[in-house]
């Protein structure tokens, strides 16, 4: 049995890397995937103007009762992906933290992981320099192995092409969280 974790925000490539390790690596009925996203605190967003803002008690609860919220959304919405695919063994994992790649290799070491799975954005040098590169900093300290998915444009159209053909069941929804004290 091998474990795979694939870090997973909002973005298509989330969604691309569920679909490419489906398609290629995982056994779908031994193996176990671990869907993992980071609640970031809200003080600490290095691109966020709340951060230069000091915020009362109230403000800081609600803004991270939000994240929570749409972080669990995430989840649900990329764990109902990997079960349309057949994936059997799926665990979700909601962290809290303030570098997304610290938290997430500390939870691949913590959970065994055997692949780290990251989508890569292809963001330019630039734009790098001023947001970071959370798949570079996992590539570079992760516990484990790393398998790095790129969006391509034949993979794009691969699965396009077969998202038309799909006769989507729908799964009613994905509660199976388990928390994760993260927090670097």
């Amino acid at each position: 049995m091998v474990n795979y974790m694939i870090s997973v925000d909002k973005s298509s490539n989330s969604e691309l890397a569920i679909k490419e390790i489906a398609a290629q690596l995982i056994d779908k009925e031994k193996d176990t995937l671990f869907l993992i996203t980071i609640a970031e605190d809200p003080i600490t967003f290095p691109s966020s103007a709340m951060s230069a803002v000091i915020m009362t008690g109230k403000v800081i609860l609600r803004s991270i009762i939000s994240i929570e919220k749409e972080s669990k959304s995430i989840l649900i919405e990329k764990a109902k992906i990997a079960k349309h695919l057949g994936i059997q063994n799926l665990r979700a994992l909601l962290g809290h933290g303030n570098h997304v790649g610290e938290a997430v290799c500390k939870a691949a070491l913590e959970k065994k992981i055997d692949y780290l799975v990251v989508g890569r954005r292809g963001m330019g040098p630039v734009k790098r320099i001023f947001i970071g590169s959370t798949s570079r900093y996992i590539l570079e300290h992760a516990p484990c192995n790393v398998i790095c998915i790129k969006e391509t444009e034949e993979m794009k159209e691969r699965f396009e092409h077969e998202q038309a053909r799909e006769n989507h069941e729908e799964i009613e929804s994905f509660n199976d969280f388990e928390r994760l004290h993260l927090h670097i």
